[in-house]
């Protein structure tokens, strides 16, 4: 790996800085970028994706009970399925535009590289730092370069990132100008891949939204940033605000606006990217689900508990939440059960043959808020395969993920630390 990567440094070097680069400094005024989704591939029937997003889920499982074992080697996000939300900027100057998944779990900016030693496709040309006059391979002795897993190559700072699915990218950390829309940032550090295996879903790249150093909210240093994500088979535009855009109001145009307080993370990588929620309980309709208090507690070693995350596609409980929550929804549905394990919940449904049945909303309670959720963003539906549990179940930490948070503006405060959210039309915000 050493000796090929000698090839990027014929270009990098005449990059490397004699000092430090500037750091970007508290935003003061707003950005609002586009957030498009990735093509699902039209192979894959409805069970083939579930299927494949629950592999992903195991695999992020896995990589969380691994986290303890090194400081940097994992970062715990399963990716690159069908359920990614992508945006669209550009680097460098002159500006060359990158497509990279957005990512509330983990930290590290970075796209694809030439020179590519080994690159994985994507649908622009591969970003090639020669050609600009903004970039700046960063030096070891960066402080930037202790936010990732690194080693040192002539003195340069040269990372390196895993993530559940096995995709891998390994380059040098650098500072570049990024553009979004009309708004240009200087000195953002960024992963410059030149070595990357595994799958992209149709990207260039991740663009990181953690608490950690290296993410974009840490390096603008905004107050707030918000996002609000389109339906799972829309082809209509979402957007990402950060600064002073991301506002709610006292009330939302789609309705009424509800905060709570996000819990301190636990100081134990790679859970303290995460974004944690006070969860109290969950109700089906007007009944308050006897789930074990348990199921939600943060462990000491950093399990447990609940995130937010818009990189994962199905919310993700704790087996003891899952039974609860399969023993009242097999009590409502009255039809034929397809598929029935202890990670999953499918029906058997035809249309014209069995009415798709009605079923009261699902609320999760957190710390002075409730989250309402319609029956048609926890249960998923294909005419061909059937009528599913949009919520898996796995041992760990658990997840609120992307699909129930569909036509939601959700606005995340780091000054107050607090989650706010609405009902909303993400189309027309």
């Amino acid at each position: 790996m050493a000796a090929v990567l000698s090839l990027l440094l014929v270009v990098l070097i005449s990059h490397a800085p004699s000092a430090f680069p500037a750091t970007t400094t508290e935003a003061t005024t707003g950005l609002r970028v586009a957030i498009t989704r990735t093509d699902s591939p039209s192979s894959f029937t409805f069970k083939e994706r579930f299927h494949r997003a629950v592999e992903r889920s195991r695999r992020r499982r896995e990589v969380l009970k691994l986290a303890k074992s090194s400081r940097h080697d994992v970062e715990a996000v399963f990716k690159w399925g069908d359920s990614e939300y992508l945006i669209e900027l550009a680097v460098g100057t002159p500006m060359q535009p990158i497509t990279a998944i957005l990512d509330t779990g983990s930290d590290l900016i970075w796209t694809q590289c030439m020179p590519c030693i080994r690159c994985l496709p994507q649908p622009s040309p591969y970003y090639d730092p020669s050609t600009s006059s903004t970039y700046s391979v960063l030096p070891c002795s960066s402080p930037s370069c202790s936010g990732v897993q690194h080693f040192c190559t002539q003195a340069l700072c040269q990372y390196y990132t895993s993530y559940g699915d096995n995709t891998e990218t390994n380059g040098f950390l650098g500072t570049e100008t990024l553009t979004f829309g009309r708004k240009r940032v200087p000195g953002i550090t960024f992963g410059c891949g030149s070595w990357n295996n595994g799958t992209l879903s149709n990207s260039t790249g991740i663009v990181g939204l953690g608490r950690g150093s290296l993410s974009l909210p840490s390096q603008l240093h905004p107050r707030r940033f918000s996002y609000c994500l389109t339906p799972d088979k829309s082809t209509s535009t979402g957007h990402l605000f950060l600064g002073s855009k991301a506002k709610l109001g006292r009330r939302h145009r789609g309705g009424r606006v509800q905060t709570t307080p996000m819990l301190p993370s636990p100081s134990a990588v790679p859970f303290n990217t995460y974004y944690y929620l006070p969860i109290q309980g969950i109700s089906l309709g007007r009944t308050l689900l006897p789930i074990p208090k348990t199921a939600f507690q943060i462990k000491k070693d950093g399990n447990g508990g609940m995130i937010i995350d818009s990189g994962t596609q199905f919310t993700i409980v704790d087996p003891a939440a899952f039974h609860v929550i399969v023993k009242k929804i097999s009590s409502l549905v009255h039809l034929p059960v397809a598929e029935l394990t202890n990670e999953s919940l499918c029906f058997s449904w035809t249309p014209g043959l069995h009415p798709l049945p009605e079923m009261p909303d699902m609320v999760f309670h957190f710390d002075g808020a409730n989250m309402v959720i319609p029956r048609d963003k926890y249960m998923f539906l294909d005419p061909d395969d059937g009528f599913c549990l949009a919520i898996i179940a796995m041992d760990g930490t658990s997840i609120l993920g992307n699909y129930m948070q569909q036509n939601m503006h959700i606005l995340y405060d780091l000054e107050s630390n607090s989650l706010s959210f609405a009902d909303a039309q993400c189309d027309q915000i």
